[in-house]
């Protein structure tokens, strides 16, 4: 059982304090973060390596136990194509052998349970924002959106390599994994020199570059639930990652950012819009029309309606999860002619001498 040494991975020395061990680990969590590298395989393992030793350097007991492990296998350790140090712990599954008393030791801290094997694991889920109408998002209703999935490669079949080229790896015969058995507790790790692919090649695939995936675009029919706003998020099942070992592929989650309208404003579940009125409709009374999500309506107007004044249109706003609907509030704009011909404008100067209150 190869392990890189966890103290290299923090990127702190074997007499660090605990608080310098706090601060490296949130310092490169934050780096290496999945959110930050979705579909980066590198940068997950990693994290996952961070993960690991911050769960046993930050522990007083499980780091002496590890410090113990360390110096017994320091005579075992080399360095990695990446120039980092590692340790063969195989040396201690061997009950008869010098070390066989650190056995139960490594399988506490590493989590390596009696007769454990790895399996297929199931892919990443996958997060996509995407764009809808407003009206489609405030009244539902299905689009169709054009979404770059992850699929497994085609000429290497999810493994990154060359397979052209590929020889049988010598580390573990072309099994993929290594087993280590200390009486009755059997040890099973995914070899460190192939990764599990029983093939060892130093060229990447030519068609993924040693991703293991292409992206491809998929248009996919999407429900849209009434009532959707920006930041609601839709699960697909089985568009994410693809699994490992032939485990399923994750979930793709999208994420709507609803388009804005040149002509309501939303506000929870109510809807607000600026209605142009014209002068002798405001002053006189009257009908305009006004436009909802479901179409124009003729609204009443008041004679002596005011600019700004607000009416409320029940029931003509986004609908709830009850069944009902919020209010659509439509605030009066008057409007004013810009030009007057000659008669027009003497028409209204007698209309102030009749309405000096208009003046």
């Amino acid at each position: 059982m190869v392990k890189k040494d966890l103290y290299e991975i923090l990127g702190v020395s074997p007499d660090a304090s605990q608080e310098e061990i706090k601060k490296a680990y949130r310092r490169l969590a934050r780096k290496y973060h999945p959110d930050l590298h979705r579909g980066d395989k590198e940068a997950e393992e990693k994290f996952k390596e961070i993960q690991e030793a911050y769960e046993i350097l930050s522990d007083p007991k499980k780091r002496a136990e590890y410090d113990k492990l360390r110096q017994a296998a320091s005579a075992y350790s080399f360095t990695t194509p990446g120039g980092e140090r590692a340790y063969d712990f195989s040396v201690f599954m061997d009950e008869a052998g010098p070390f066989g008393g650190f056995a139960d030791i490594f399988a506490d801290l590493f989590g390596f349970e009696r007769e454990w094997e790895p399996g297929p694991s199931p892919g990443a889920d996958v997060l996509y924002r995407v764009e809808v109408p407003f009206r489609e998002a405030a009244l539902g209703g299905e689009v169709e959106v054009n979404v770059p999935l992850e699929k497994p490669c085609p000429t290497c079949h999810g493994q990154g390599v060359d397979l052209s080229s590929a020889t049988t790896c010598p580390h573990c015969n072309g099994a993929g994994k290594r087993v280590h058995t200390r009486g009755n507790v059997r040890m099973v790790e995914i070899c460190p020199y192939c990764r599990g692919l029983g093939r060892t090649t130093t060229r990447p695939c030519p068609t993924c570059h040693g991703r293991g995936t292409v992206q491809e675009y998929e248009r996919l029919k999407v429900r849209i639930p009434p009532g959707a706003e920006t930041g609601t998020r839709l699960r697909i099942p089985g568009k994410g990652l693809p699994g490992r070992a032939g485990g399923p592929p994750g979930d793709l989650y999208l994420e709507l950012v609803v388009k804005p309208d040149p002509r309501f404003e939303r506000k929870g579940y109510d809807l607000y819009l600026k209605q142009p009125i014209g002068l002798f409709t405001a002053v006189l009374g009257g009908q305009v029309e006004v436009p909802t999500l479901n179409g124009k309506v003729r609204m009443k107007v008041p004679a002596g309606t005011q600019c700004g004044q607000k009416f409320r249109l029940r029931g003509k706003g986004i609908p709830k999860p009850d069944g009902t609907r919020g209010d659509l509030y439509v605030e009066a704009m008057i409007t004013v002619p810009k030009h007057l011909s000659p008669e027009a404008r003497r028409k209204f100067e007698e209309l102030r001498r009749l309405i000096p209150e208009a003046s």
